[in-house]
């Protein structure tokens, strides 16, 4: 039967006006059928008025009640879909309605005429506000960080769901500090585990690398595979340290380009099947990985637009993928799994599928069309809680096509222009139907929507690119010339340039080009096993040429072209910067491409730096709220900034420039931080409330460098001093001042808190906190608890508080199993690691070059502060800053100070005695040598803070006399002071249950 509009709109006028108000939150399910076709007659008679040139809002004011009822009835979460969908089926029953152009319906206007209808009929009901639809939305706890594979496969993230504008995360990685805003993380390399605090204040707590397998393992679409799980026997990404070593069929092993930061490690593209354990050669003995035999769970079948990505890389599915649910080749196939899909923080599933091990489901057969955005799938065995999550990113019936399916770098820098035509059907649309990358364009951002939902993706064509490794450190890609600082040659530096396969069939050379003329050309090294058009060059070779030039290119030859990869430069970025009205300006500035500036306020070290790009004049923009902090440092960086987040400058980097004198002015409030600043400016007293501490300990830490560019003279003693006398709240206190352990420790020693005693853990919480911010204020703080990891009788564990035991658990993430061994009373595993003696002075005669060699592998794997890699690489730390030390270990009263730790040690404390004579570098060669001492005293001084710190009056009287001679140390070598009080705990801990057992 075939209905009047116009008369059932009056119908349901008169008998809703009659009915009143609609029910708060009260739905009719009889009358859905009513209620649509209410809202198509409404939408038509819009359309009809749209068309006649009539306002649209007369139909809102005809019908009112049918208005109000309708948005009442059909829900606010649901509005915008209903409406889209009346206003479908309307066009498609009278296509002339949309011929001129008619507007799109708005959810937006629809709730503000509900306004205005409700108060036309005197009723005080009201649509939904976005707050009340997005309270009533049931959804799910936001899923936690995930560790996946970056664009490229060229970094390591941590994805931070949730909104980015939602406010900053609190990142704590091995105990250094992040704030991050965006919707993802880059890992500046490796680490064990990272706590992430949302801005809800929930913690995720993310295991990272566990330095027993040295090996992550990554799904083909670069998301992290659980490490409690087997590996699947499909085609995956593995990430690890040394060579990899397989049991079974063949891996067919390709090395891809390792990501930023990972230096040591390596990226391998490898197929398991047939393959039934893999480990890597740097993990402990036996620490195998299996592989699953059967089908393991994951996408099968579909297609992806290869030129189309999510924010964060993910490929964007045209052709929607089936879903192969896992099975055990050993397992029973008796229990089903079950699959739902959901939209990413909702609750209510989409459709919800069962099936049996092994089978090929269709997830999204049930789910609502067009299939747009992104999407999980949570499985399950049914009747398990434990749920994988997959996610993927539809858009169904979108197609593209690029002029080129890959950019070759241009001759003068960048990349060849190219376009990529897009195409969608059905009610997807995309923002733009033409997308025009030029030279200097890798991705542009576009949207795609289906008339309700948009969704953010990135255009992509695959390029060429470049990439430096110094030292073995690989920097990031980047798509202009390089600027190479010809001092980096001299080092483990070679240059990475990435073509299509099929580009280097002949091999393409590397041409060292000075005015015009080829001085040098350089191979490809033969690396068989890495990705095809990965080409890498070492430039060692170029060293000793380009050294008395002042400016020489470096030029890829491929197909006939000279493309122009990188300058080598003989002297600084810039001479000088000066301020320049609003900003700065380089003087004497050297470098032609692109270059960011990272400028640190010198009356605000805690600030986080800013990133500025640098134009072609040299000159630096600075935001209005610079302009008045006073001096700055500012460190220069040839190319795009790293993605890292960036620490304290080295003021003796020649590209590392200091602007003493710079206007300051206090600023108008009169917080903590704004009064330091102050004080460090000369106006007014430290501030010594509890807000200040965390601003002393930065202070205190980065007192030389903040002194030579223009800060109080008496600020670091000052600090240090008021620090001692806070006593066991500066310890707690630290935890919020983003200072690494080394910097910790040079403060530690320096101000006599490394000899505070605590007698007591008072409030085990707050020192948890401490231990995911600052782990070394942190052990210090737990010092009471620590015989309970001795094992002796005297000990029991089970007497402790849960929070206790807590704190003890975090002892052994932090200091590694060397310490559990010496709490145990066990002999130092590590002992001789760290110790300056003939390797060493044989080490001292060696190139720059070879001696980066023999400590390359220090710290590939991260581990506790006292295993042996972690004691290594602080030792090399001390072995570079050796003309530093030098200095004070040919002071006369160091060797006094070294004289009176033995005697005291040797009275009374044997196993210390022989742990401090096992530092002794024996009999030196010469005076030039004193420097080799550094280690000896360090670690005595690190005992006899600790005696103290365990009630001993004499030690505490000796390191009082000590101190003037161990900080200095401590500034030049802060990581292995760390080891040490560390160490020193532990062996002082050890001896004093020992003497009471």
């Amino acid at each position: 039967m075939l209905v009047d509009p116009t008369q059932l709109l009056d119908d349901c006028e008169r008998a809703w006006r009659e009915a009143g108000e609609p029910p708060a939150g009260g739905r009719e399910p009889a009358a859905a059928v009513r209620n649509a076709l209410v809202l198509e007659a409404l939408v038509a008679y819009r359309l009809l008025a749209d068309h006649s040139d009539l306002p649209r809002d007369t139909v809102f004011a005809r019908w009112p009640a049918c208005v109000v009822h309708t948005v009442a009835l059909a829900g606010g979460p649901e509005l915008p879909r209903l409406v889209a969908e009346a206003r479908a089926r309307v066009l498609a029953a009278r296509p002339d309605l949309g011929a001129h152009g008619a507007a799109p319906e708005s959810a937006g206007e629809w709730s503000s005429a509900v306004h205005e209808a409700a108060r036309s009929l005197g009723w005080t009901w009201r649509a939904p506000t976005a707050a009340d639809v997005s309270a009533a939305l049931p959804r799910s706890a936001a899923p936690p960080p995930e560790l996946r594979l970056g664009p490229g496969a060229g970094s390591v993230l941590l994805t931070l769901p949730g909104e980015p504008d939602a406010g900053d995360w609190q990142l704590a990685a091995d105990g250094e500090v992040f704030a991050v805003r965006s919707s993802y993380w880059t890992l500046p390399g490796p680490v064990r585990r990272v706590e992430a605090t949302a801005p809800t204040g929930t913690t995720h707590v993310s295991a990272v690398v566990d330095p027993d397998t040295a090996l992550l393992a990554f799904d083909a679409a670069g998301h992290r595979i659980p490490p409690d799980e087997f590996l699947p026997a499909a085609e995956i990404c593995l990430l690890h340290a040394g060579t990899l070593q397989t049991e079974g069929a063949d891996p067919g092993v390709v090395e891809l380009p390792t990501p930023y930061g990972w230096n040591g490690w390596t990226l391998s593209r490898v197929s398991l099947t047939g393959v039934t354990r893999v480990r890597a050669s740097a993990a402990v003995p036996g620490s195998w990985l299996d592989v699953a035999a059967g089908r393991p769970l994951g996408w099968e079948g579909g297609a992806t637009l290869p030129w189309l990505t999510g924010h964060d890389g993910a490929p964007v599915w045209h052709h929607p993928p089936a879903l192969r649910l896992p099975r055990r080749a050993s397992a029973p196939d008796a229990r089903l799994w079950q699959a739902e899909v959901r939209r990413p923080g909702h609750e209510e599933p989409l459709a919800r599928h069962t099936g049996a091990p092994g089978a090929l489901l269709d997830p999204w057969k049930d789910v609502p069309r067009p299939l747009l955005g992104l999407y999980e799938v949570l499985v399950h065995r049914v009747g398990s809680r434990r749920r994988r999550r997959l996610a993927a990113f539809l858009a169904e019936g979108v197609a593209a096509e690029p002029t080129a399916e890959w950019r070759l770098l241009a001759p003068h820098g960048g990349l060849a222009p190219a376009r990529l035509t897009l195409g969608a059907g059905g009610p997807v649309t995309a923002s733009a139907h033409v997308v025009a990358f030029t030279p200097y364009e890798i991705a542009k951002g576009l949207v795609l929507g289906d008339g309700v939902r948009r969704f953010a993706v990135e255009a992509y064509i695959p390029h060429s690119e470049v990439r430096l490794e110094l030292s073995g450190r690989p920097q990031t890609w980047s798509i202009r010339p390089l600027d190479i600082d010809a001092t980096d040659l001299a080092g483990e530096s070679a240059l990475t340039v990435r073509l299509p396969e099929q580009a280097v069939a002949v091999t393409p050379l590397l041409a060292l080009v000075v005015e015009g003329t080829t001085l040098h050309t350089l191979r490809p090294e033969r690396r068989t096993r890495t990705r095809k058009g990965d080409l890498r060059y070492s430039l060692a070779a170029l060293a000793d040429t380009v050294r008395d030039c002042v400016k020489a290119e470096i030029r890829l030859l491929v197909a006939g072209e000279s493309i122009h990869v990188a300058t080598v430069r003989t002297q600084p970025i810039a001479e000088d910067v000066v301020p320049d009205g609003g900003g700065l300006l380089l003087r004497g500035l050297r470098h032609p491409g692109e270059l960011t500036a990272r400028l640190y306020a010198v009356f605000a070290p805690w600030e986080q730096p800013l990133t500025a790009t640098v134009d072609q004049s040299g000159r630096i923009a600075l935001p209005s709220a610079w302009r008045s902090l006073g001096p700055l440092i500012v460190h220069l960086n040839a190319g795009a900034p790293t993605p890292a987040a960036p620490g304290w400058p080295r003021l003796r980097d020649r590209d590392t420039l200091v602007l003493r004198r710079s206007r300051w002015t206090s600023a108008a409030d009169h917080g903590t931080g704004v009064r330091v600043s102050e004080y460090l400016a000369g106006h007014g007293a430290l501030p010594r409330d509890a807000d200040a501490i965390p601003y002393q300990w930065m202070v205190a830490a980065r007192g030389r460098d903040l002194q030579a560019c223009g800060a109080r003279e008496t600020a670091p003693a000052e600090c240090r001093s008021a620090l001692a006398d806070a006593g066991p709240i500066a310890l707690t206190g630290a935890a919020d001042s983003a200072l690494r352990s080394g910097e910790l420790a040079s403060v530690l020693a320096g101000s006599g808190l490394a000899a505070l005693r605590i007698r007591e853990v008072a409030d085990p919480a707050a020192v948890r906190h401490v231990w995911r911010q600052a782990p070394l204020c942190a052990l210090l703080l737990t010092a009471p608890l620590l015989p309970y990891l001795s094992g002796d009788l005297a000990y029991d564990a089970g007497e402790l508080y849960p929070e206790e035991v807590e704190l003890l658990d975090e002892v052994g993430q932090f200091l590694g199993g060397a310490a559990i061994a010496l709490l145990a009373g066990h002999a130092d595993p590590s002992g001789a690691v760290g110790r300056f003696g003939a390797q060493t002075r044989a080490l001292d005669q060696l190139p720059e070059l070879q001696q980066q060699a023999v400590w390359r592998s220090a710290r590939i794997v991260p581990r506790g502060l006292l295993d042996p890699d972690t004691r290594a690489d602080a030792a090399w730390q001390a072995f570079r800053a050796r003309k530093d030390l030098q200095y004070h270990a040919t002071r006369e009263e160091f060797h006094d100070g070294l004289d009176a730790v033995a005697i005291f040690l040797d009275d009374g404390h044997p196993d210390l005695a022989q742990a401090f004579r096992g530092r002794d570098p024996g009999r030196l060669h010469g005076p030039g040598e004193a420097w080799m001492r550094v280690p000896h005293l360090s670690l005595g001084c690190a005992l006899i803070a600790r005696l103290a710190a365990a009630g001993d009056a004499r030690a505490a009287g000796l390191e009082r006399g000590l101190r003037h001679l161990w900080t200095p140390v401590t500034s030049h070598a802060p990581d292995l002071t760390a080891v040490d009080i560390a160490l020193a705990e532990c062996l002082v801990t050890a001896e004093a249950v020992h003497s009471t057992g």
